[in-house]
């Protein structure tokens, strides 16, 4: 497990939002964010609040062996943050990165399949303006997690490439879709998510030059 995926667990554990750990931090919000991308790595003094802030050793931040992970991890209920954590990395070697296409055994349906260890995710969809889909993941051949969703593109406005980027950005907290806003240029991404991880539903869109172009709504939850 690498250094960002910790943070955004340990965050997520604490229930401390990004904005509340960049103060307590006294630096911005967007440094954190970068932290939780991979874009950049906290200097030592940073680690050190890091590590008060969490009660977790520096070499448990910043190690990457097993032992580490799993004194982290035994804070929780380790399936649902392994599922988490695959789902995050699923998404992000699948539609998001245009890799893992599998021949679909439904006619006219795209289908991504991504395995990792005992879980196997599927992101089956269908249609092109108007398109639906499902999410699914299962452990050791049980599925243990779904989500659907429906969207259009409403505009020619609309940037493939920029929903991708905001997807990319999906987070431990929230691992459903993209972030709750981004802006870049003249588009605006909007996630709007109610409920937990065992039980969701929600709705993604994009603006451009404040005028909506795209709309995905999304529910799902886990499975007993």
């Amino acid at each position: 497990m690498e250094f960002k995926e910790k943070l955004q667990m340990l965050r997520a554990e604490a229930k401390i939002s990004q904005e509340e750990l960049a103060a307590k931090l006294n630096i911005s919000r967007q440094s954190v964010t970068k932290w939780e991308n991979g874009q950049s790595f906290p200097d030592i003094q940073n680690l050190i609040q890091l590590s008060d802030i969490f009660k977790v050793s520096i070499d448990r931040l910043v190690k990457d062996n097993d032992n580490c992970n799993l004194n982290i991890l035994d804070r929780q209920q380790v399936s649902e943050q392994d599922m988490r954590m695959f789902l995050i990395r699923a998404k992000n070697s699948t539609y998001i990165s245009g890799s893992n296409l599998s021949v679909s055994s439904k006619p006219n349906t795209y289908e991504y399949h991504y395995a990792e260890g005992e879980f196997t995710y599927t992101d089956s969809y269908m249609g092109n303006e108007h398109f639906a889909g499902e999410e699914t993941v299962y452990l050791k051949n049980l599925p243990v997690y779904a989500m659907n969703y429906y969207g259009q593109i409403l505009r020619e406005d609309f940037n493939i490439d920029f929903l991708k980027e905001m997807l990319s950005l999906v987070s431990y907290e929230k691992p459903f879709r993209g972030p709750e806003y981004h802006q870049q240029g003249g588009y605006a991404y909007h996630c709007k998510v109610h409920g937990n991880f065992d039980c969701f539903y929600g709705e993604e869109t994009i603006y451009y030059q404040h005028e909506k172009v795209y709309f995905c709504l999304f529910h799902g939850g886990g499975l007993s």
